[in-house]
């Protein structure tokens, strides 16, 4: 976009307002996010463009990332206000926001990938890794302090690169569980703050181990040792997540969850260690503990074989549904449910109801539709959508030859 010299003095103001934090460059955000003085924005936003061309050696490191094969990439950035550099200058403030958008990202990637086969989102956290060399504050050179080592460089000589075996990622507004992640964020500024509370601190700590859990188990190596270690970390951030980390707690925060479809709300499953005469489960209870069951058979040691991260009946694996019900229970935590609107002067009920639909309730739709393919093996599913496709086409067919021989009637009025 051309900008007139009164419009790049302004963005020139604006970028020296904002202090790039962290880079990363497996994933490219198409639109900003932003709350309270923290924004995730990508190499085109005006903030970074306008730093750019401000400072040399800034510019020169934009243009230093590729892929393992050399194919240039942009990478994205975490910038932060200088009015709020104090409050979110910390590792564990940057990364709780990273976070809230990872897994927003990640609960979403899963559950299109298990309702509709859509394996073009992000499903791993590994795209989200800050990348650890960044020009420093007076923009001279490279400085890195990590776990590992401290260290400092000249820009020029940087080769940056995305980590090798994950592909890059264009991040849109399709790709993220929109309604989680204002809910998330929402509470960052309280969670930042003097007057946090225990239920803030649980949360943005659940995120960080979910976030973990989310990571690529292995690469080419991974073994069942490695899903199995993640389902395990995935068992902690619901503990966390929870009251007093027990499996008790963990099921009451899945109960108390508003469930929409029958599939996840009907109580008909016989939970381990199920006697007789005992309460029934619904699926995201018995689900929950059977995750909880691997979990302890792969940490503690316990025997296990090929077919422990096995679910029955459908045969399909647990690993895979681990974080679309890690999303339902944070939808039980912060409370996330909003009542269908009715008409107003504005917007017609259809209109309305459509509105809210878009804006937040198809989100907690696919995540329950995403659930309820843990019962059907994955050709049970594909013939099931079939079928619900074919009767959606006979039913639009029949609607139009019907109107078609409305259309041809006389009208004898």
């Amino acid at each position: 976009m051309v900008r007139t010299p009164t419009q790049m003095a302004a963005a020139i103001r604006a970028s020296d307002q904002w202090i790039p934090m962290f880079a990363l460059p497996g994933v490219t955000v198409q639109e900003p996010i932003e709350i309270d003085g923290l924004a995730f924005v990508s190499s085109h936003d005006a903030r970074i463009i306008s730093l750019a061309n401000k400072h040399r050696r800034f510019r020169m490191y934009l243009r230093c990332f590729t892929t393992e094969f050399g194919d240039p990439i942009t990478p994205s950035f975490i910038i932060c206000r200088n009015d709020r550099f104090e409050k979110y200058r910390s590792a564990e403030a940057l990364a709780a926001f990273r976070d809230s958008i990872a897994i927003s990202c990640i609960s979403r990637g899963w559950s299109l990938a298990l309702r509709y086969g859509n394996n073009h989102n992000i499903r791993y956290s590994n795209c989200f890794s800050f990348y650890p060399w960044l020009v420093d504050n007076n923009y001279k050179g490279l400085v890195m302090q990590s776990m590992a080592q401290i260290g400092s460089h000249e820009v020029r000589l940087l080769k940056g690169q995305t980590l090798p075996g994950i592909s890059h990622m264009h991040l849109n507004g399709g790709m993220i569980d929109t309604a989680l992640l204002h809910a998330l964020l929402a509470r960052m500024p309280k969670r930042f703050s003097p007057e946090h509370d225990r239920s803030d601190v649980a949360l943005f700590r659940a995120l960080n181990m979910a976030l973990s859990a989310s990571a690529l188990p292995g690469n080419v190596e991974a073994t069942i040792f490695d899903i199995g270690r993640s389902v395990a970390l995935w068992v902690s951030a619901f503990e966390i997540l929870s009251k007093d980390g027990t499996c008790e707690s963990v099921l009451k925060l899945l109960r108390a969850a508003k469930w929409n479809l029958s599939a996840c709300s009907d109580a008909i499953y016989e939970p381990r260690n199920y006697k007789t005469g005992q309460p029934k489960s619904s699926l995201p209870v018995w689900l929950y503990g059977a995750m909880n069951k691997a979990r302890n058979d792969f940490i503690h040691g316990n025997e296990i074989n090929d077919t422990k991260l096995i679910v029955s009946p459908g045969k399909q694996p647990m690993h895979l549904y681990t974080a679309p019900l890690f999303r339902m229970a944070l939808t039980s935590v912060l409370g996330l449910t909003r009542e269908p609107p009715s008409a107003t002067k504005d917007k017609t009920a259809y209109e309305a109801y459509w509105q809210y639909s878009r804006e937040f309730a198809h989100y907690q739709s696919d995540v329950e539709v995403a659930l309820s393919t843990i019962i059907y093996t994955p050709k049970e599913y594909r013939e099931l959508r079939q079928s619900r496709v074919e009767s959606a086409r006979s039913r639009s067919r029949a609607l139009q030859e019907q109107m078609a021989r409305e259309n041809q009637t006389p009208d004898n009025s």
